[in-house]
C-alpha cells in the first residue's frame, strides 16, 4: 500500500500491501504526490492544520471543567503522565501510517488487515458523532458574539427579567444594596434589594442580630460520630466517636480535634443512655452566601438566557427549538462548508489565522487574570498538590478522564490525523511534527488553565467561597467563567468580540479537520465523486445541521451531555488500543518502524 497507489501519481503505486522493501525504492518514490487526491501546498500549511486540529475547544472548554471537577492539581499530574504514556506515542504512530500509505483510515486499515476494515469505520463514525455536537459548541459562540454587541453584556449583571433567576447575583449590585443606608439591612436577593430579615425567613431561618448579615440556621440533635466530622469538613480519626483529624503538626504527628457541641454548634452536650455523646438542639449562624446557593449572573444567562432552560426542563420535557441557536448552528455549519469546499488547499490557509490567533487573546486574558483580587487563590487551586489531591490519584476515574482529554485533545482513535498525515509528502519529517504539536497542545491546555483559574479565585473571592465551592462543573464552565471576566474588564463589549472571536476558532480547526476525515473517507471509497467534492461537503454539512437541531431545544443540553459522553470516552480508549495490538502484533512492529 505504497504512497500514491491507485492515485494519478502512478509512480510508487506499490502492489500489494504495505512492504518493508519499498522504502529501498528510488528518489522518484518520494516525489511522487497523489495529484487527484490533493495535498498541502507547502509544509507549514500541514503543520499549523496539525496543530490547530490538537489546540482546539477541548484545550479551553473541556480540560478547565475535567480539572476543575477532579481537583485541579490532580487531574494536572495524571494528564501530563498520559500524555508521555499514551498520547505522544499514538500521535507519531498515527502520523507516520497517513503520510506512508496516502489514504484515509477506512482504506488504510482494509489494507493492512482486511478484517479490521472495522476499525477505520469505528473511527470514522465516532468523528461524526463529535463533528455533529463540536459544530453545536461553535454555535454557542456565534450567539455569544451577536449577544456582545450591546453597549452592556446582557450577563454583566442580574437584570429584571425572565432570563436570570431570584437567586442571582452579582457583587456590584450586591454592594450597592450593602452601601443603601436607608431602611432595614439588605441583600441582593430576587433581582432587588431584600431586607435579610425577609431573606432569611424564606429559607426558614432567622436573622439574629439587625447589623449582622447572617441567618441563624436551627440544628436538630445528632450524634458525635464519624458524621459530624464531615459536618465541618474534616476527617474522622481511627473511626472514634467525638474525634476528627485536621492534618499534621510541625511533627508530621496527626492533630486531633476532641469534639463538643458548642465546637460544632451553640449547643448543650448530653450523654445517652447508651454511653455515646449527643448535641441537643442548638443552631448555626451562617454569612448569607452560605445560607442559599447563588448563582452568577453569567451562569444564569447561559442556562437560562442562551439554553433556554427553565425548571421544568427534562428529558421527558425537552421544549421547542430555540431559533437563535438553530441560526446559529446553521452559520457555524455554513462557515465550515465555505472553507472546505475546495479541499486541504483552502482550509490549509484559513488556519494561519485561526490556529495562531487564539494565543494572542489567551495571553491578554492571562495578564487581566492575574491581576483580579483572589486570582492567586484559583491558581494554587489550580497547581498545589496537597495531600488529599495526591491521593485523589488512587481513583481510576482520575486516569480515565486523563487519557479520554488527551485523546479528544491530541485526536488519536479519531482517524483526522491519519487523514491530515495522508496529504503529506512522503518523505515528510513527520517525527519532528509529533513532538513540537503533542507539546504545544498540552502546553495550551495547561496555560488555558491558568487563565480560568485565576478567573475562578476571583469569583470565589467576591463571592466569599471556597474554589471547589463556586461553580457548578460541567460543559458549561467555560462559558460561565470567561465571560464573567469579560465583564470585569475595560471596554466589555471589545473583549466580549475578542474573546469568543477567538473560541469560534479553535472550534474551526478541529472541526475543519474531523469534517475532513468524514468526506475524505467517503470520496476515497467511491473515488468518482472527487470530481465532486463540493457537493459531497455540502451534503455531509446539511448532515450535520439535521442531525444538530435536537440540541437547539430548550432542553438540549440533555441530548449534547448524552453524545459527548458516549462518544468522546471509552470508546476512544478502546480504539487505540485495537489500532495499537493491529500495527504492532499483526501488521508488525518492525514493518512499522521501517515505514
Amino acid at each position: 500500500m505504497g504512497h500514491g497507489e491507485g492515485t494519478g501519481g502512478g509512480k510508487g503505486s506499490g502492489k500489494g500491501a504495505l512492504a518493508s522493501k519499498e522504502i529501498s525504492k528510488s528518489q522518484e518514490v518520494l516525489d511522487a504526490e497523489p495529484t487527484d487526491r490533493g495535498n498541502w501546498d507547502n509544509q507549514c500549511d500541514f503543520f499549523l492544520s496539525c496543530l490547530g486540529y490538537a489546540v482546539g475547544l477541548g484545550n479551553v472548554w473541556r480540560f478547565p471543567y475535567l480539572c476543575y471537577q477532579h481537583g485541579g492539581a490532580t487531574f494536572l499530574i495524571a494528564y501530563v503522565v498520559m500524555l508521555l504514556v499514551a498520547g505522544l506515542p499514538l500521535f507519531f504512530l498515527e502520523l507516520t501510517i497517513g503520510q506512508y500509505s496516502g489514504k484515509g483510515p477506512i482504506k488504510l486499515f482494509g489494507r493492512v488487515a482486511p478484517a479490521m476494515k472495522g476499525l477505520g469505520h469505528a473511527m470514522l463514525v465516532i468523528t461524526f458523532l463529535v463533528v455533529i455536537y463540536y459544530n453545536m459548541i461553535i454555535a454557542w459562540t456565534i450567539f455569544y458574539t451577536f449577544m456582545g454587541f450591546t453597549s452592556e453584556l446582557p450577563w454583566s449583571k442580574c437584570y429584571d427579567t425572565d432570563l436570570f433567576g431570584e437567586n442571582c447575583y452579582t457583587v456590584a449590585q450586591d454592594n450597592e444594596c450593602l452601601n443603601n443606608t436607608q431602611g432595614p439591612l439588605s441583600a441582593f436577593w430576587r433581582k432587588e434589594c431584600t431586607p435579610v430579615e425577609d431573606l432569611c425567613q424564606h429559607f426558614n431561618m432567622t436573622m439574629p442580630r439587625a447589623d449582622e448579615r447572617v441567618c441563624r440556621k436551627p440544628v436538630p440533635p445528632f450524634l458525635l460520630d464519624m458524621e459530624a466530622c464531615k459536618l465541618i469538613k474534616l476527617e474522622p480519626f481511627k473511626n472514634g466517636p467525638a474525634r476528627c483529624k485536621n492534618g499534621t503538626n510541625e511533627e508530621g504527628e496527626d492533630m486531633i480535634i476532641n469534639l463538643s457541641c458548642n465546637i460544632l454548634f451553640n449547643s448543650k452536650e448530653i450523654e445517652l443512655t447508651n454511653g455515646s455523646a449527643s448535641c441537643a438542639d442548638g443552631y448555626q449562624d451562617l454569612p448569607l452566601n452560605k445560607a442559599y446557593k447563588r448563582v452568577t449572573a453569567s451562569e444564569d444567562y447561559f442556562k437560562r438566557g442562551m439554553l433556554g432552560m427553565d425548571s421544568e426542563t427534562t428529558w421527558l420535557n425537552m421544549g421547542g427549538l430555540k431559533w437563535e441557536l438553530v441560526l446559529c448552528l446553521a452559520g457555524a455549519w455554513a462557515i465550515v462548508c465555505l472553507c472546505l469546499i475546495k479541499g486541504v488547499q483552502s482550509s490549509g490557509k484559513v488556519v494561519y489565522f485561526t490556529a495562531l490567533f487564539p494565543y494572542l487573546v489567551l495571553t491578554i486574558l492571562l495578564i487581566h487574570g492575574a491581576m483580579l483580587e483572589g486570582a492567586y487563590k484559583g491558581i494554587e487551586y489550580y497547581v498545589y498538590p496537597t495531600a488529599d489531591k495526591v491521593a485523589k490519584l488512587n481513583n481510576v476515574k482520575v486516569w480515565s478522564d486523563a487519557a479520554t482529554q488527551i485523546f479528544y485533545s491530541l485526536g488519536p482513535s479519531f482517524g483526522g490525523l491519519i487523514t491530515l498525515a495522508s496529504y503529506n509528502r512522503f518523505d515528510n519529517n513527520c517525527h519532528r511534527d509529533a513532538i513540537l504539536i503533542a507539546f504545544a497542545n498540552c502546553g495550551t491546555s495547561i496555560f488555558a488553565g491558568f487563565v480560568i483559574f485565576s478567573i475562578i479565585g476571583f469569583m470565589a473571592n467576591s463571592a466569599g467561597l471556597e474554589v471547589e465551592d463556586v461553580i457548578k462543573g460541567g460543559t458549561g464552565l467555560a462559558f460561565i467563567a470567561y465571560p464573567d471576566a469579560v465583564a470585569q474588564m475595560p471596554v466589555p463589549p471589545l473583549w466580549s468580540f475578542l474573546f469568543f472571536t477567538m473560541l469560534i476558532t479553535l472550534g474551526l480547526d478541529s472541526q475543519f479537520t474531523m469534517t475532513e476525515t468524514v468526506t475524505t473517507a467517503v470520496l476515497d471509497q467511491w473515488p468518482k465523486l472527487r470530481d465532486h467534492k463540493g457537493k459531497v461537503v455540502t451534503a455531509a454539512s446539511f448532515v450535520g445541521f439535521i442531525l444538530g437541531l435536537s440540541m437547539c431545544s430548550r432542553g438540549g443540553i440533555f441530548m449534547f451531555e448524552l453524545i459527548n459522553w458516549y462518544s468522546a470516552s471509552w470508546s476512544l480508549l478502546l480504539l487505540a488500543i485495537i489500532e495499537v495490538i493491529l500495527l504492532m502484533y499483526g501488521y508488525g512492529f518492525r514493518r512499522v518502524f521501517e515505514n
